[in-house]
């Protein structure tokens, strides 16, 4: 295990005007980071609030999949954000986040290229990095929850992700060295403050460097959908996000939510 988080650490290295990261809470272990950030929401806590954790006992993600947390080498977080907007905007969220994650990442490891998975996926070389899961509670006194799992210093996986999962240390080269996590941290943190600022005014540009990102568009996909899976060609991403893929018979279809993967995989 490297170096323990440190709130301390992670938040000297951002601007004191920050509104994500405002306060920052390191737990040792938790069921989940969005567990306890619904909790602390639900208790009047501010936006901003960022919930880390070394390992997680019930980490998940989409469609209620396992993440696997290990200890002290991910960054296992969770970020509180009350928004004021529509609520059929607030699933702009998952598109922000994906983007300001893949320019963390970049500015955590130079010389990478983070692509983004739609929706919510960002990928190092192939292989998926890092895993988010937004959730939410519309109202009066609103909140919105965006859970994030970085791999960063991991060498080795479980047998069923191995040929899926990588690291940003992996990413670097077989002869890295451990990646200071709360330095990643700290680099995450700030792309995601710096475009938090600007997703009510310019939310178009940061679809645009979504779709400029993408690792689907332009290929044959597979959609799983509820009522069954099909194919589809990926074709571009719409206003709000959504992908826009077309059926074998050349009709159009957007898809919203849900589950994506490349039919080549």
């Amino acid at each position: 295990m490297d170096t323990p988080l440190s709130p301390e650490a992670i938040a000297a290295r951002l601007p004191s005007s920050r509104r994500i990261g405002r306060e920052i809470q390191v737990l040792a272990e938790t069921t989940s980071t969005n567990d306890v950030a619904a909790q602390l929401a639900r208790a009047g806590a501010p936006e901003g609030l960022v919930i880390f954790a070394e390992t997680q006992s019930a980490g998940r993600g989409r469609m209620q999949r396992k993440w696997e947390s290990a200890p002290g080498e991910g960054l296992w977080f969770s970020v509180l954000l009350r928004p004021t907007w529509p609520l059929a905007d607030w699933a702009r969220l998952t598109t922000w986040a994906g983007v300001a994650v893949a320019r963390g990442l970049e500015a955590a490891l130079p010389g990478c290229h983070a692509g983004i998975k739609w929706p919510n996926d960002i990928h190092l070389g192939g292989r998926k990095a890092v895993g988010i899961l937004a959730e939410s509670a519309p109202g009066p006194e609103g909140w919105a929850i965006v859970g994030i799992g970085v791999n960063v210093n991991q060498t080795a996986f479980p047998e069923e992700i191995r040929g899926l999962a990588t690291s940003l240390r992996l990413a670097a080269g077989s002869q890295a060295a451990p990646l200071d996590r709360n330095a990643v941290a700290a680099a995450l943190l700030g792309q995601l403050d710096a475009l938090y600022n600007i997703l009510e005014r310019n939310f178009t540009s940061i679809v645009v460097e979504a779709g400029a990102r993408s690792v689907l568009l332009g290929r044959s996909v597979m959609v799983h959908d509820p009522a069954g899976p099909y194919e589809a060609q990926a074709e571009g991403l719409e206003a709000d996000g959504g992908l826009r893929v077309r059926l074998p018979d050349g009709s159009v279809k957007v898809i919203c939510t849900g589950e994506v993967s490349v039919r080549s995989l």
